[in-house]
């Protein structure tokens, strides 16, 4: 429950952010409190690709901003994005978990064997992701909600009973992928403020 708890305050935190460079570092505590939800299903391979991939993508969005006064002021679209994914993930949560029984008893700290402490956090990264893109004005806001958004989809691949490292890597490069077509436009849009 408390790695759950991180990886809310993350993403509020990375939503929050007004400047590029805070939004970087807080994906960065976002992905790693993500890995720490389901460290236990997980080898030390597939956390350091998983890693790797998160601090690829986030040292991308760092360089990116050149100094901290670059970035969205969130205004009240932080407030309609946690609406709307407060709400998505309960709704997701109440008709799409995995768990089997009616009552859900979550662990305050440790492994959790039944993967409801993933899903919730892998509803509520989807749907933050989703409802940042929806209110994105510039391309800061878009990168940061498409990156939540595959963190997410990281964690619920993760609950698969296949092959993961395969998984990993792609979802790893997807990441990276995500943040250099993000850099991209962050640059070009500076470019085009500047001049």
């Amino acid at each position: 429950m408390i790695p759950l708890g991180i990886v809310a305050l993350a993403t509020l935190a990375a939503n929050g952010s007004r400047q590029l460079r805070y939004s970087a570092v807080a994906l960065l505590g976002v992905s790693l409190a993500a890995n720490v939800v389901t460290a236990g299903q997980l080898t030390v391979i597939q956390l350091a690709v998983e890693g790797c991939g998160a601090l690829v993508a986030c040292g991308i969005l760092y360089v990116a901003a050149r100094d901290r006064t670059y970035g969205e002021d969130p205004g009240w679209r932080l407030w309609l994005a946690t609406i709307v994914a407060a709400a998505a993930t309960a709704a997701c949560f109440a008709t799409l978990r995995t768990a089997s029984s009616e009552t859900v008893t979550v662990p305050l700290i440790g492994e959790d064997p039944s993967g409801v402490t993933a899903q919730v956090a892998a509803f509520w990264l989807i749907s933050s992701g989703v409802a940042i893109l929806v209110t994105a004005r510039t391309p800061v806001r878009g990168s940061l909600g498409a990156i939540l958004m595959i963190t997410g989809v990281e964690l619920l691949v993760r609950l698969l009973t296949v092959p993961q490292l395969g998984l990993s890597l792609l979802l790893g490069w997807v990441e990276v992928v995500i943040a250099l077509a993000g850099g991209f436009l962050i640059v070009n849009e500076r470019v085009v403020r500047e001049n």
